[in-house]
């Protein structure tokens, strides 16, 4: 009787665990986009997009710390475009 509930509470802290995960990486994948687009120059020539990225870049930090991961997805996500966009505005890089 014992055994499946161990199996049901290991599958539930695996999943725990596996979201904690992809929230993690959601952010540093942000973060390495809005580093990119800063070394590029954007915060001089795309500062709507540059100050976007890094304000949503926060809330996606500020939902992590609140544990809401649909939260952490969504900013992250916004900020990744927005580095994108000012990337881009940006040229593309130092060259």
């Amino acid at each position: 009787m014992k055994r499946p509930w161990t199996v049901v509470i290991g599958l539930a802290l695996s999943a725990g665990l596996a979201a904690g995960c992809s929230s993690a990486s959601a952010i540093k994948n942000a973060r390495a986009s809005f580093d990119k687009a800063k070394a590029a120059g954007a915060e001089a020539k795309a500062p709507f997009e540059y100050y976007a990225a890094e304000a949503y870049l926060g809330l996606a930090q500020h939902e992590a710390d609140e544990s809401d991961r649909h939260g952490v997805r969504e900013f992250a996500g916004k900020s990744e475009q927005y580095s994108a966009e000012a990337l881009r505005k940006a040229g593309g890089g130092a060259k």
